[in-house]
């Protein structure tokens, strides 16, 4: 008898451990979870929101934080409209103004494109096996549930619930282009997939009810409409693959192209390192001086007066400038470089000898990010060489642009240096450059803050037989590709 009593206690004991996993358990992410992710809000919160079915809709709910969808009912209307009306949020038919259906529970009201008029009470997956296709008045397409916000100006703000997997197959042909090599684009849905989890688990936008948006300040989203057959395949191969550093994951930036080195965060925002694994590494295999590819080098000019009105007026920094600044540009110091060569400190002086200084070449970046595409770059005043030219017809002088122009010799090709060396009978001397106006030129290469994977790069690799995973090793160093399901929330 004693013996039953402890096998019923310890039978007890286990299932009231596994009815309460946030105490007896540690709690994993699933393979594919559901994920919020905010299109209309805050500000940009309209009054309507129209979208269109082929099959109609099934109007239901969310709960706040909840991640499943709750059915409530079938209309068969393929075109609809939710609105506010007397506070409460209403679906109407947006070519008659009738209502339809209005809500007035306490939940999110959600709706989701029908497969068919035969529906299950609640979902769980959202993804294109379990929900229709929703179009939107601006021909974006979307798969899952919208969930509808009152908004505090008034209006109605809108949140896609749908499968992390759905997601990234909206993302990875928004950031990156389709017709890229497989193994890239692989690589790219794996640190795309990594990026939304870790901000699904760090609450990147805690308190707006959605986990990540879908613009630049996370990752550009539109739905489904820019998908093609090879970036499904790419998020389909290495679903539920993420990467980790020491059991975490890891804050997975990217960027357009690094121009031959990646940076490290701490040169790029300041503060100690925090992510080992995000140093700063060679390139040699990214190809960013061949022409006509967006990634290549760049350069771009501007006036004293034009750049001193930009800065204070217009630049994303423009508050360090505006008030120390009030006249045209006289000088750009450069203070110091990172070890991939980008400005980590500069002085701006202007003519009345007023200087502001900018550390941080992230910060560089944007301070002059009309004429500078990252913070790899020289800035110079705009200077040439005087040259003779002869030829059988005629002979006259020429300009010679540092940086502007080839020289060919029998080592190669290099561009016009900062002076040019003459060797005479008498000795080696120096022919230096004179100004011929007072414009600053930026010159440089890369595009981007410069930390985590170049995307460029990712494709150069591609190009030379890197697989996926080689890619990912070489930006982010001492990391590890993981299951997300061993994955802690």
């Amino acid at each position: 008898m004693k013996s039953n009593k402890i096998i019923i206690c310890m039978l007890v004991l286990i299932l009231i451990i596994s009815a309460l996993p946030a105490y007896g358990r540690a709690e994993y992410f699933s393979s594919n979870p559901n994920i919020r992710i905010g299109l209309i809000f805050g500000s940009s919160a309209r009054t309507s929101f129209e979208t269109s079915s082929p099959n109609g809709f099934i109007i239901g709910e969310v709960r706040p934080g909840g991640t499943v969808f709750y059915a409530r009912r079938h209309i068969a209307n393929t075109n609809i409209s939710v609105t506010r009306r007397n506070n409460r949020l209403a679906v109407v038919n947006p070519s008659t103004g009738a209502v339809i259906y209005e809500y007035t529970r306490d939940h999110n009201l959600a709706i989701i494109a029908a497969r068919s008029t035969q529906f299950d009470s609640r979902f769980t997956e959202l993804t294109t096996r379990t929900t229709g296709i929703k179009t939107t008045a601006n021909n974006n397409i979307y798969t899952g549930a919208f969930i509808y916000r009152a908004a505090a100006n008034g209006g109605v703000e809108v949140i896609n619930l749908v499968s992390l997997d759905d997601y990234l197959k909206g993302v990875v042909p928004s950031e990156m282009f389709p017709s890229w090599e497989t193994e890239a684009l692989r690589a790219f849905a794996i640190v795309a997939r990594t990026f939304a989890v870790r901000s699904i688990r760090n609450n990147r936008h805690d308190g707006q009810a959605f986990d990540i948006c879908n613009s630049t300040h996370c990752q550009v989203f539109t739905g489904m409409s820019r998908a093609t057959d090879r970036t499904n395949a790419a998020v389909e191969y290495t679903s539920g693959l993420v990467i980790t550093h020491n059991g975490n994951l890891i804050q997975a930036l990217y960027h357009s192209s690094s121009g031959g080195a990646t940076e490290s965060h701490n040169d790029a925002w300041g503060g100690n390192l925090i992510y080992s694994y995000l140093t700063g590494v060679q390139l040699p295999m990214e190809n960013y001086n061949e022409s006509g590819r967006n990634n290549s080098r760049w350069t771009n000019s501007v006036s004293p007066q034009e750049l001193f009105e930009y800065l204070v007026n217009e630049s994303p920094r423009a508050a360090l400038f505006r008030g120390n600044l009030n006249s045209a540009i006289a000088d750009i110091r450069i203070n110091s470089r990172s070890s991939s060569n980008r400005i980590t400190s500069l002085t701006v002086t202007d003519n009345n000898g007023n200087s502001v200084t900018v550390n941080n070449s992230d910060a560089i970046r944007h301070a002059f990010s009309r004429f500078a595409r990252s913070s790899n770059m020289d800035i110079s005043r705009e200077r040439s060489f005087s040259a003779f030219a002869a030829t059988a017809a005629a002979s006259s002088n020429i300009n010679i642009e540092p940086g502007h122009t080839y020289i060919i010799s029998a080592s190669g090709v290099t561009t016009a240096p900062s002076y040019i060396a003459i060797a005479s009978a008498s000795g080696v001397s120096t022919l230096q450059p004179q100004e011929t106006s007072d414009y600053f030129i930026f010159d440089g290469r890369g595009w981007g803050h410069g930390v985590g994977m170049s995307q460029w790069a990712a494709q150069d690799m591609a190009l030379l037989g890197y697989g996926h995973r080689q890619i990912i090793m070489t930006f982010y160093t001492g990391i590890e590709i993981t299951r997300l399901t061993n994955v802690r929330r």
